[in-house]
């Protein structure tokens, strides 16, 4: 059996009206291509659905019978369609992401509420991991896209950078590094660090700018997450290098941020996906988001202090 969507919508549209003249109004078609509509719906079931004559049009037993089920299984259809077109338009969806916590903590929040003022009906689901787990998940699939840091490597995966993310001291106020605006690499070596582990896309490029200056630190101290390296500098158990979307506010009552210089170096956010596989609509749009608030955004601090 091969029944068209357009035959049954023609009938349903004369069956509404009682009339093919004005069902073929309704449907913007000719009489006679309407006509033609309903004549091949019928060969097609062998069934008479529609009583003709000069004067009316009447149901049959079977039409009345087709209409009732048939009415309802064109609006499930077209509620699906529309459902499928608001999807096509970024209207509504889920997207499943994940991104290091500096940026869940920095970028997300402003990326959230420009998402919810465009596309009120787009939800977001956020996985705070490491760098290395962000990207695992983002290779297997477990996730659309990522937000992280570090090399990547793989050709599966397509990777765009989205903006630079300068490197920090952060120390007690009490320190007496706080009183600088800039901090020299140089000016750490022999201080006892508290380090973020190799989880991190930044503890490689820390320790080739320490290797390459010829300054030696103290490693003390390794954690997986920013906000425990801040609590373990704020308890004074040493100072931290750490990304400047990580790095606590400004005007932070413990923790002094300073810039380090000489040289000055800085980390690239990355955004990533699989090559193999399109991002939803939902999905491009959060994408789309982030690259519209935050490429080519430069990152600034209020630090304050005497320069060094």
């Amino acid at each position: 059996m091969n029944v068209a969507l357009r035959q049954l919508r023609a009938f349903l549209a004369v069956a509404r009206r009682s009339s093919f003249t004005r069902a073929a109004e309704d449907v913007g078609l000719s009489q006679s291509a309407l006509s033609l509509s309903v004549r091949q719906l019928e060969n097609e079931l062998g069934l008479k659905l529609l009583d003709r004559t000069t004067r009316q049009v009447q149901l049959t037993t079977v039409g009345q019978t087709l209409v009732a089920s048939g009415s309802r299984l064109v609006d499930e259809l077209d509620a699906t369609l529309r459902e499928l077109r608001d999807i096509g338009e970024q209207h509504r969806g889920r997207v499943v992401m994940a991104c290091v916590p500096a940026v869940a903590r920095s970028l997300m929040p402003k990326c959230v509420a420009y998402c919810s003022s465009k596309w009120p009906s787009i939800s977001l689901s956020i996985d705070d991991s490491a760098a290395s787990e962000v990207i695992r998940k983002v290779g297997r699939g477990e996730v659309e896209f990522g937000i992280a840091s570090g090399e990547i490597v793989g050709s599966d995966l397509d990777v765009q950078s989205l903006m630079e993310d300068p490197f920090r001291l952060i120390c007690r106020r009490d320190d007496l590094l706080a009183k600088h605006r800039n901090v020299r690499w140089a000016q750490l070596a022999g201080r006892r660090l508290v380090m973020l582990n190799n989880t991190s896309g930044s503890r490689q490029v820390i320790e080739a700018t320490l290797a390459s200056i010829g300054t030696q630190v103290e490693v003390f101290l390794e954690l997986a997450q920013p906000s425990s390296v801040l609590g373990m500098v704020e308890a004074g158990v040493g100072i931290a290098i750490v990304p400047e979307l990580a790095a606590p506010r400004g005007d932070d009552a413990a923790l002094a941020t300073c810039r380090l210089v000489r040289p000055e170096v800085s980390r690239t956010i990355l955004l990533l996906r699989r090559r193999d596989r399109s991002l939803s609509p939902a999905a491009s749009a959060v994408w789309a988001a982030l690259v519209h608030l935050y490429r080519n955004a430069s990152r600034s601090y209020s630090i304050r202090g005497k320069s060094a």
